[in-house]
């Protein structure tokens, strides 16, 4: 064979390589991409539910909760299952979730909350449904820039997601007169958001969406939202 046909011979076998490799690479890529977009779907069918507080004395409260745990323990903020009555905070009498596939919705304990932390723990009562706890991500990994999800009760309508990034990473912000270490984010949210979860691309709860500011006219602030550390979260649920 001449060395000719030899050198035509390596670059058709380096080019088909190639192809294959590229074609390989192509396809790990939109298998990761797809794999990402159905964890979100399944965070927001599984793992975030709608909640509704009662009480004769001041009426229903709404908001968001998320699964932890396996035994069907859930985090939300303190503020959508308790309210304050004479400079005292109270919690409702009657605290329920609802998936966002069903109509019904399903009572639920109050285990604990902490409204100086705006955190408060639920459990399910009768654990027969399909729920899947979310992973936690570490917020003391989260960079500016980094793009974020907020899946939650949005406006009282249902489970819904929005998107935006990370504006601030860690600020400290006075909210109700209380000073907290959160995320502050690029980001819509509403009523009914509250307690809800803010996770990566990778599907991670970073943290729980809780507040919005108000400026000086006492008017919202829209777009901009902060969330309680992911890490504030699991210290909380183990203590």
């Amino acid at each position: 064979m001449e060395l000719s046909n030899v050198k035509k011979y390596d670059m058709k076998y380096f080019f088909v390589v190639l192809v294959l490799l590229a074609g390989t690479i192509f396809q790990c890529l939109l298998f990761l991409f797809s794999n990402e977009k159905a964890d979100i779907d399944a965070i927001s069918k599984y793992s975030v539910v709608e909640v509704k507080a009662e009480t004769d004395e001041v009426g229903e409260s709404f908001g968001t909760a998320v699964f932890v745990k396996k035994d069907g323990t859930l985090i939300t903020n303190a503020h959508v299952v308790s309210y304050k009555k004479l400079g005292e905070y109270q919690a409702f009498d009657k605290i329920s979730i609802r998936f966002s596939t069903e109509d019904d919705y399903r009572d639920v304990s109050l285990i604990k909350y902490d409204n100086e932390k705006d955190l408060a723990v639920l459990k399910l009562n009768n654990l027969n449904c399909k729920y899947k706890p979310i992973k936690f991500g570490s917020a003391d990994k989260l960079k500016f820039g980094d793009k974020v999800f907020a899946l939650g009760n949005l406006n009282n309508v249902g489970i819904s997601l929005t998107e935006g990034i990370i504006s601030n990473p860690k600020i400290n912000v006075t909210y109700n007169e209380i000073q907290r270490e959160v995320i502050q984010c690029d980001l819509t949210i509403a009523e009914g958001n509250s307690g809800g979860a803010l996770v990566n691309s990778k599907g991670e709860l970073i943290g729980i969406t809780t507040f919005r500011l108000k400026d000086s006219s006492n008017n919202v602030i829209y777009g901009i939202s902060y969330s309680i550390m992911s890490n504030a979260v699991l210290e909380y649920i183990k203590n």
